[in-house]
């Protein structure tokens, strides 16, 4: 997290991800087991946690990015900015995969199509959606990298017993 944000927006910010990661750390507890072992007790559910994968890491993507933005454009969040996917993204790839080689970027946007599939607002859409866009290759896989690529820049933090793992 970047120093200089404003002391209540660090806060939330920090609030937010601490319940974000361990929401994304039992999903990973239940869902690699189970892709790995190659059968489901009920596929649905399978598909529905790959999704909040999906959802999740892009929040966390999304605030620390935001989080990066504001610092180098000499803001501290305390007026509420509004900042776009194209410009937090930018941030969070500069400093998380800065030579491009962990392909953050493609894995983000992977996830945010994940996400936008029920995020929809336009009446009826739901109906259309390829529920196997949720499987653990298409939704979890890319989230899960993406994620790595932001624990492995502070590697030596990540807990040692854990299902979020830098590597």
């Amino acid at each position: 997290m970047p120093d200089g944000l404003h002391e209540d927006v660090r806060l939330r910010l920090i609030s937010n991800l601490k319940h974000v990661l361990v929401a994304l750390e039992m999903k990973a507890a239940l869902i690699v087991p189970h892709a790995k072992r190659g059968r489901l007790l009920f596929e649905s559910y399978f598909h529905m946690l790959n999704f909040e994968f999906c959802v999740g890491t892009f929040s966390v993507c999304e605030g620390l990015g935001s989080a990066l933005w504001l610092r180098e454009s000499g803001l501290d969040g305390s007026k509420a900015e509004r900042i776009g996917i194209e410009q937090w993204k930018a941030s969070l790839e500069k400093k998380f995969d800065p030579e491009k080689e962990h392909g953050l970027a493609a894995d983000v946007d992977s996830v945010k199509g994940v996400r936008d599939k029920l995020h929809q607002d336009k009446l009826g859409a739901r109906e259309n959606i390829d529920w196997h866009a949720f499987s653990y290759d298409r939704a979890f896989t890319p989230a899960a990298r993406a994620m790595r690529s932001l624990l492995r820049t502070n590697a030596d933090e990540v807990p040692k017993e854990t299902n979020l793992t830098a590597e």
